[in-house]
């Protein structure tokens, strides 16, 4: 009798959970999941950021990168500036001169640092030759210098 209801129970537990098919296997579609970017995928070069900051005219962007203090040269008036000095100048060097396209023409990265010779043409048609110099500092690239002169 034993075996009888232990053969039963086996059978209809065998039955619950099998599911009619109309002969067609159905499989859901899997949900893809995205990884999110990693820090260097989602995080622009600094070359990239520096191009974009002068085809804009955005001196925040390029002053994220500025040391605590920058050796700034524009249009002949240069000095040792804080960041936030460096900054107000570029700013108003941009709100002088709309830019309207930079490309950089030379670049050279060094045991010390990275370099940058760019072409930045205004909106007016003037054209200024701007020199970038970069250097590590705690893990991050900063500009230590920056030379903005007209051509």
């Amino acid at each position: 009798m034993k075996k009888i209801l232990l053969f039963l129970c086996v059978l209809t537990s065998g039955f619950a959970f099998s599911q009619p098919t109309d002969g067609d296997i159905f499989m859901p579609e899997a949900n893809v999941i995205e990884r999110p970017a990693t820090i260097a995928q989602a995080q622009p070069s600094f070359e990239s950021v520096i191009v974009s900051g002068f085809k804009t005219g955005n001196a925040l962007k390029i002053a994220l990168y500025f040391g605590d203090n920058v050796d700034l040269s524009i249009t002949g008036k240069a000095n040792l500036y804080s960041k936030s000095q460096a900054q107000q100048i570029l700013k108003t060097f941009f709100t002088e001169n709309k830019s309207d396209q930079f490309k950089i023409i030379h670049k050279k990265n060094t045991d010390s640092g990275e370099y940058f010779i760019g072409e930045l043409t205004t909106t007016a048609k003037k054209s200024f030759r701007v020199t970038i110099n970069s250097k590590m500092n705690k893990g991050k690239k900063t500009i230590t210098s920056l030379t903005i002169e007209e051509n």
